[in-house]
């Protein structure tokens, strides 16, 4: 009967820990303008669609960076 092998070698590989930031990108004429980067998407999200809705700016696009620490 053949053993089975108890350890698993993809258990103690785990994934360096990443933060996830969101900032919004938007233009105002033929400037574009740029919120600082925030950990909240929900934030980001609320003021992208303030923006696309109202007159204030036009290409609203929400960008995200993701730092990997390890």
């Amino acid at each position: 009967m053949a053993g089975t092998d108890s350890t698993n070698p993809t258990a103690s590989d785990t994934a360096p820990a990443q933060t996830a930031q969101w900032r919004l990108r938007y233009q105002v004429g033929d400037l574009v303008h740029y919120t600082e980067w925030h950990e909240d998407f929900a934030a980001v999200e609320n003021l992208a669609v303030q923006y696309r809705y109202g007159d204030y700016g036009h290409d609203v696009v929400i960008e995200r960076r993701t730092e990997v620490e390890g």
